[in-house]
């Protein structure tokens, strides 16, 4: 009984060696590394500023990634505030696919001589563009909380509203602080309130067909539309 118990700890003590032997193969050989990285799901974020922003490369382990894809993610989202979540997948034991879930882009505002993406709660990333990208409105004299909320409003408007937007403005007055002028992309405008534009803005695509020539559609105080020639 004594002497099997000798040779099962023998067994146990040569596989162990040869488990170790194989692992530090393994670990020291192309096969553990990263091959190929495929991201999905980017928008306006491009794939190699996601895979930098990971510092994931050819000379990364692939288990290691796997292991710390918390930290690895925490580390992409701090570079890249645009990025609400990243998740990592392995495929043939050598290639990772990275999936990006962005915070959707609420618009652009223009300063310091280009563009900058604005994202929830009025947030601008600090990413210049030399030209606006995608079909989104550009914010004029916004700027702090009046930011945040007029980009929160934009983003809970209907979808065929949202792409006819092509630029805000903030446009004050000493009767109205709340006012804004909206230049929509048929070349009509719209004047409005902060307060209710919300729920006023619906109404647009109704009045707008309705109108027989371009123009304006005041919906500050009620709402209503006039020719651009007319001088009301």
């Amino acid at each position: 009984m004594k002497k099997r118990r000798i040779k099962v700890s023998k067994n146990s003590l040569i596989f162990l060696i040869v488990f170790i032997i194989v692992l530090i193969a393994y670990f020291g050989s192309s096969l553990s590394k990263v091959r190929n990285i495929n991201v999905k799901g980017v928008n306006d974020l491009g794939a190699q500023q996601v895979i930098d922003a990971t510092k994931v490369d050819d000379n990364s382990i692939l288990l290691n990634v796997l292991l710390h894809h918390k930290s690895i993610s925490q580390t992409a989202e701090k570079k890249l505030p645009s990025i609400q979540s990243l998740s990592f997948k392995t495929r043939n034991l050598r290639d990772l696919t990275i999936s990006v879930k962005e915070h959707p882009t609420l618009g652009l505002i223009a300063k310091n001589g280009g563009y900058y993406r604005i994202i929830k709660n009025g947030q601008v990333i600090n990413q210049k563009m030399n030209a606006p990208i995608g079909n989104y409105p550009i914010y004029s004299n916004f700027s702090g909380k009046r930011l945040n909320k007029m980009s929160n409003i934009y983003s809970k408007l209907p979808n065929n509203v949202q792409t006819n937007i092509s630029e805000i403005y903030n446009a004050p007055t000493k009767l109205n602080p709340y006012r804004i002028k909206i230049d929509m992309n048929d070349g009509n405008k719209v004047v409005a309130d902060m307060r209710t534009v919300k729920s006023k803005l619906k109404y647009y695509p109704g009045m707008a067909a309705q109108m027989k020539q371009k123009g304006v559609i005041d919906l500050e105080i009620g709402a209503y539309s006039y020719p651009f020639n007319d001088k009301k």
